[in-house]
């Protein structure tokens, strides 16, 4: 693969839409090495997953409101930004949980930084983006 693919996807929030993202990513990675990809896709799916689950389940969204996801796929490196309208929140300051005890929810951002190299966050204006970057290999692994 050579220079960078971008993508978008614009979701509904709710977690029947989310079942788009699978697909979404499927056809973005189509270009990486066959091997790579399936290493890549289950982990960037669920990342995206649990991200616009956060955001469907606690981001206090406006009605009529949107989840975009925007993909960059590169040599070395998967981004995908999600924007949303909700509340303000960030990442940094959400404490990661510890396997013990067991605990039925709250385990989202744990997942998404277990299966990521970088979790940011900024806002801007009205307007929250959440940023999962992935290392996916260098060339030698993608042709």
């Amino acid at each position: 693969m050579t220079g960078t693919l971008r993508s978008t996807l614009e979701l509904e929030p709710t977690a029947l839409a989310t079942r788009q993202i699978g697909g979404w990513l499927a056809a973005s990675l189509a270009s990486l090495d066959q091997a790579v990809a399936a290493a890549v896709l289950p982990r960037a799916e669920l990342a995206v997953h649990e991200a616009c689950m956060n955001v469907i389940e606690h981001g206090g969204l406006p009605d009529g409101s949107s989840i975009d996801l925007a993909l960059e796929l590169g040599p070395t490196t998967l981004v995908v930004r999600l924007s949303d309208r909700g509340e303000p929140f960030d990442p940094s300051t959400a404490a990661l949980l510890p396997a013990e005890p067991l605990r039925e929810r709250g385990y989202g951002l744990t997942i998404i930084r277990s299966l990521v190299t970088e979790v940011s966050y900024r806002r801007v204006g009205a307007i929250n983006e959440l940023e999962l970057r992935m290392d996916i290999g260098g060339d030698d692994a993608q042709h």
